[in-house]
């Protein structure tokens, strides 16, 4: 056998600082089963939290929007200023893993009215990890009154996580 046909190994191997940027940290979260439920580039500790009056104390997690389909036929519609390159980038990307979401809401009372919730639970053993409110709930400045009926079911930009759900 001729030892020039062994695979070499490189004399400069990458430094492990090179493969990773400094935005590239990914923070992991867990049910308290060990259910692996959230990935996010911002740690919990650094979300805001509801404030007053709002007794749960729960983390504002912003979810991004849904991928646009890449069909042929929605790339004529599509505006070309909102390509991938002219999308501004965003720091924060959080993304739900395993969580089931009930079909029905409940309403919780408050000290200034009533709220609906749609809870999101633990895909595994079913704990109660956080919630999303009726899109109902928030102002919208500038709507009209047509657009603000359609208004219905859940805001799918925002998730709130109960403190305590997850480790």
């Amino acid at each position: 056998m001729d030892s020039d046909s062994r695979p070499q190994p490189s004399p400069n191997p990458p430094s492990s600082s090179s493969l990773s940027s400094p935005t590239a940290h990914l923070h992991t979260y867990h049910c308290i089963c060990t259910s692996l439920i959230l990935a996010s580039t911002t740690p919990l500790t650094a979300l805001s939290a509801r404030a007053s009056p709002s007794l749960d104390k729960a983390s504002i997690l912003p979810l991004p929007p849904p991928p646009r389909s890449s069909s042929p036929s929605d790339s004529d519609d599509e505006d070309p200023s909102l390509s991938s390159q002219n999308r501004p980038r965003s720091t924060h990307y959080a993304l739900l893993l395993s969580t089931l979401l009930d079909r029905k809401p409940i309403i919780v009372r408050r000290t200034d009215g009533f709220e609906k919730r749609w809870l999101q639970r633990c895909g595994r053993c079913r704990v109660v990890i956080g919630y999303q409110l009726d899109a109902s709930q928030y102002a919208y400045a500038g709507k009209d009154e047509q657009e603000e009926a359609r208004r219905d079911g859940r805001r799918e930009d925002v998730v709130y996580l109960l403190p305590g759900g997850l480790r």
